[in-house]
């Protein structure tokens, strides 16, 4: 279901709960709270809708969706973060996006012995 949520455009989730008190929520909402979920959740299945994510219109669903790829942590994951870096406006969804790096780059990294 929360990938169905994050690819949904404008005109299918006013289809979709038309009537419904989930328009609320608004369609970013409703797209940020799908990332969390993904992120907290998700699996490398899930990537690819998540990187599709990362050019959604709103900010907070870019940086809702970087902080998933965070959590979720493969190769395509931080492929994707690292080119979203290069075009990436927002400064708030610009830290999601190295922060997400980061975390990926401490989780693949060797531990030191000590």
């Amino acid at each position: 279901m929360a990938l169905w949520m994050l690819s949904l455009s404008r005109s299918e989730y006013s289809a979709a709960f038309k009537g419904s008190p989930m328009k609320r929520a608004k369609l970013r909402g409703l797209k940020r709270n799908a990332a969390v979920v993904l992120g907290n959740v998700g699996s490398a299945q899930d990537v690819p809708s998540l990187i599709s994510a990362l050019s959604d219109e709103e900010p907070l669903v870019r940086g809702h969706a970087a902080w998933a790829l965070g959590r979720i942590a493969t190769s395509a994951a931080l492929a994707a973060i690292h080119m979203a870096l290069l075009s990436e406006a927002d400064s708030d969804v610009r830290a999601e996006l190295s922060a997400a790096a980061d975390s990926i780059s401490v989780r693949s990294s060797p531990s030191e012995s000590k």
